[in-house]
């Protein structure tokens, strides 16, 4: 059932707007969240070539913070997200991506399925389009959310990290079952790695595109982890006579 998939060069004209703006106050709808139904592994596999190894890095983890509250909608394809300011990775590859969604109590049913695109944004250069990819999430009980962890993602879509300042978000598409969902928020602003802004990131139908702050509180925050990769040249040393035998 695991789907993976390469997210076109589509650049969300409301995302660039709305980066000029800092947090504002939201008469956000939150509510209380059950629990942590499951972490669940989105892993598509990684394949490298026989003279590489591969060296990986923690770029930014806010999963470290207590889950606060769960922020969701009747609108389903509702994009949110959150500044990553990283701590490194600058110039290497996506290579594994935790992310979380919440399934509302006052949903109709359970998720039973969805399809969920993370699109990343260089805060740098005036919010570029830097990449993204798409995977298939499996069920949702509601009133509950799921961390999934895709892995892989280098070996199948090069995402490189042009900057330390980034945007990330996700938006849930092909939804079946559900009829609110979103994400959950964090009220704390320390991330076991990187750094970040007091607000998130919100676009619906009915939540103009821009940064939020829960009402009532100093900070909301989403929970990301981003790992980059990036191929390393072995050290070994070769002879010339060896180097040309490899590319007869």
């Amino acid at each position: 059932m695991k789907k993976f998939a390469i997210v076109s060069r589509l650049v969300l004209g409301a995302v660039a707007i709305a980066l000029v703006a800092g947090p504002a106050a939201a008469d956000e709808s939150t509510e209380p969240v059950l629990g942590l139904q499951d972490e669940v592994s989105l892993g598509i596999g990684t394949h490298h070539g026989p003279n590489s190894a591969l060296a990986t890095s923690i770029a930014y983890d806010s999963t470290n913070q207590a889950v606060s509250a769960g922020s969701s909608t009747t609108d389903l394809a509702a994009v949110y997200g959150d500044e990553l300011v990283l701590a490194a990775g600058f110039g290497e590859n996506v290579s594994t991506m935790k992310f979380a969604v919440f399934c509302s109590a006052s949903s109709a049913a359970n998720m039973t399925s969805a399809t969920e695109t993370i699109r990343f944004y260089d805060l740098t250069n005036a919010g570029a389009f830097v990449g993204g990819f798409s995977t298939t999430l499996p069920s949702l009980a509601k009133g509950y959310y799921s961390i999934y962890t895709t892995t892989g993602i280098d070996a199948s879509v090069p995402i490189v990290i042009p900057s330390a300042d980034i945007l990330v978000t996700q938006q849930l598409s092909a939804v079946v079952g559900a009829t609110r969902l979103g994400t959950v928020l964090s009220y704390a602003n320390a991330p076991a790695v990187g750094s970040t802004n007091a607000g998130f990131y919100q676009s619906t139908t009915t939540v103009t595109a821009g940064w939020y702050l829960i009402t009532g509180q100093t900070y909301s925050n989403l929970q990301y982890e981003l790992e980059t990769a990036q191929a390393v040249v072995p050290t070994e040393s070769q002879t010339w006579g060896s180097l040309k035998a490899e590319y007869r």
